[in-house]
């Protein structure tokens, strides 16, 4: 046989190329030095951008820190009341003495609007938990006849409420009074026909912000999705009215905490903290 008649299948024959083309030769793959320098050049570039980051954030924190709380006006004064809670305590206005805090009506059977403004008041809860007994939710049910405080507790447990949120009930008179004289607020038993589509109970879905003396100073609609990054600056700096308030006008957290830390000096206190926190907390919701 005679092998040159396979030249043309990439064997090789005496006076005839081959048709196969030969493969690239196999470069070498780095040597461990270059894969380790490559490695530590990633590494500072992510520790780089992580410090740039941390920075930025800084600077927004102690930014918000630097502007000065405004004063909210007085829009009323809430009078005293009598109601129980969830755990079936006694509730007055005395017991919020001291405290920042925010109502709102509602009912638990409420096939409206009470399950989104539950679930807001649930995220400002949350978000004020760590102020310790500083700033309170207080909801207050427009059917007491219903929402007994066992039913309470069930709704309570539903929403993760924790023991800085506070569900009311008591005599219908009283309730409504509260919410007609004290907060300003509608509400109004509905009409039998109208049951079925809205439930037994009309009512605003409001919430007001009310200082430690009772006093009305802002209201927000509950059920807006920004409900929590409109609160939290409001709540910040009606707690450092209070403290300057309570100190004689002196400051309230801020960077004079921070010189103070770094030369030594006095340690930040537990309410400077709680405004860091509630400051942060709104730069970060309306970023």
């Amino acid at each position: 046989m005679r092998h040159n008649a396979f030249a043309g299948y990439g064997l090789r024959s005496s006076g005839q190329p081959s048709f196969v083309t030969a493969l690239p030769p196999v470069q070498p793959g780095p040597r461990p030095a270059n894969r380790n320098l490559t490695a530590a050049i990633w590494a500072l570039l992510v520790a780089g951008l992580i410090a740039v980051i941390a920075a930025g954030v800084r600077e927004i924190w102690l930014s918000a820190e630097r502007q000065e709380f405004r004063h909210l006006p007085v829009l009323g004064q809430i009078s005293d009341f009598h109601l129980t809670e969830r755990d079936g305590q006694p509730r007055s206005l005395a017991d919020l003495r001291g405290e920042v805090w925010l109502a709102d009506f509602f009912f638990s059977t409420c096939p409206g609007p009470c399950p989104v403004l539950s679930s807001r008041m649930a995220e400002v809860a949350q978000a004020v938990r760590r102020t310790k007994g500083k700033v309170r939710i207080v909801s207050i049910t427009v059917d007491p006849a219903t929402d007994t405080p066992e039913r309470l507790r069930a709704y309570a447990q539903q929403y993760g409420a924790g023991a800085n949120w506070w569900f009311l009930t008591g005599p219908l008179p009283e309730i409504f009074r509260l919410a007609r004289e004290g907060f300003k607020l509608a509400v109004e038993e509905n009409p039998p026909p109208a049951v079925p589509e809205s439930g037994k109970m009309l009512h605003s879905t409001k919430v007001a912000l009310v200082d430690g003396r009772g006093q009305v100073r802002a209201y927000y609609n509950g059920t807006e999705a920004d409900l929590l990054a409109r609160v939290l600056p409001d709540v910040g700096d009606l707690l450092r009215e209070g403290e300057e308030k309570k100190h004689g006008g002196a400051s309230f957290g801020g960077l004079d905490s921070d010189q103070e830390r770094e030369q030594g000096g006095p340690q930040e206190n537990h309410d400077s903290r709680i405004l860091r926190f509630l400051r942060f907390s709104c730069v970060l919701s309306a970023a």
